[in-house]
């Protein structure tokens, strides 16, 4: 049984009632978090976190193919919120209820991968958004040494593709039928010193011909990349998610370790998170993690029993509509 909390979150701009979901994950990518160096190059080059002021501003491009114009937004003008002007413990509680509302009523749930580190919940509710077997495709970024995850959807009759740079292995396939990429998710292409290659999605799916093609569920665990990953996908390739049904990504402190988050930091993340709700994304699950507190710095409010990341899984509601 998971425990279930409720709070009702008031801010100066809106109000969100919030189904706070107690669990328990472990960390993920490589089995480790980022380097300090990967912290800076990921804060400075995507996030934008290092600049102290200056209005959000996103253009708004949206997909004409939104089913609901009233969750998806406008797709004519600028969003400028000025959320970096609210109260700092405002922005905590904000963004701990847009991780933890759940939006969408996800009735029928199965987990895939081992209690512990590997396992994860996938939306079962309605044939339009579950996974048919030899007909799927499964992105799973961030493995550590847990493939348990990717091995009970190669049984389930998925092609899966797995990534991860940091635990040592070449390109291989995995049994039963895993093909393992040794490249990390990034929102931009580059390389790290050490050798460790990162692509942007829209890369990795041209590099493997998945253009055209649907990915049923994406998991990002990747210990602080996620937040470049988003912003790519929230800003620069707004297409690439309208063809992912699920996603599942276990969101960290962006600052990592190495300083709290300032207002201007949480506005920017809350920013990404509208964008991606407004692309048609809704929160169904959220599960509680804080083993990562020894790596990263409290993320949420001092009085709640959670602190540093959240695994939170998405349906992209496009494919929840009738045909």
């Amino acid at each position: 049984m998971i425990p279930r909390n409720y709070l009702l979150i008031f801010t100066p701009a809106l109000s969100i009632v919030c189904l706070v979901v107690v669990f328990f994950r472990s960390p993920g990518f490589g089995g480790r978090p980022a380097t300090q160096m990967e912290i800076n190059l990921h804060r400075k080059t995507q996030t934008g976190l290092d600049n102290p002021s200056g209005a959000l501003k996103f253009k708004a491009t949206r997909n004409k193919s939104c089913p609901q114009a009233a969750l998806c937004g406008s797709t004519n003008k600028t969003v400028e919120m000025h959320l970096e002007l609210m109260p700092l413990n405002t922005l905590k509680f904000l963004l701990h209820g847009m991780v933890s509302s759940a939006e969408f009523n996800c009735t029928t749930l199965k987990y895939f991968g081992k209690l512990g580190a590997g396992i994860y919940p996938v939306c079962m509710n309605s044939s339009s958004i579950i996974p048919q077997p030899k007909n799927c495709l499964v992105y799973s970024f961030g493995i550590s040494h847990d493939w348990s995850f990717d091995e009970d959807f190669a049984k389930y009759g998925c092609e899966v593709h797995s990534f991860d740079p940091s635990i040592g292995k070449p390109d291989h396939i995995h049994p039963p039928n895993i093909s393992f990429h040794n490249l990390g998710l990034m929102g931009f292409d580059f390389t790290l010193g050490n050798g460790w290659k990162y692509m942007k999605l829209s890369s990795i799916r041209r590099m493997l011909g998945h253009q055209n093609r649907v990915i049923d569920v994406l998991k990002v665990d990747t210990e602080g990349a996620e937040w470049s990953f988003l912003r790519s996908v929230v800003v620069d390739d707004v297409d690439e998610l309208l063809t992912v049904k699920q996603m599942i990504v276990e969101l960290h402190t962006p600052t990592g370790g190495s300083r709290a988050m300032t207002s201007y930091d949480y506005a920017e993340v809350i920013q990404y998170l509208l964008e991606l709700r407004r692309l048609g994304f809704l929160v169904y699950l959220n599960l509680q993690n804080n083993n990562c507190c020894a790596n990263f710095t409290p993320l949420f409010p001092p009085g709640l029993a959670e602190k540093c990341c959240h695994e939170t899984s998405y349906v992209n509601s496009r494919y929840l509509v009738a045909k």
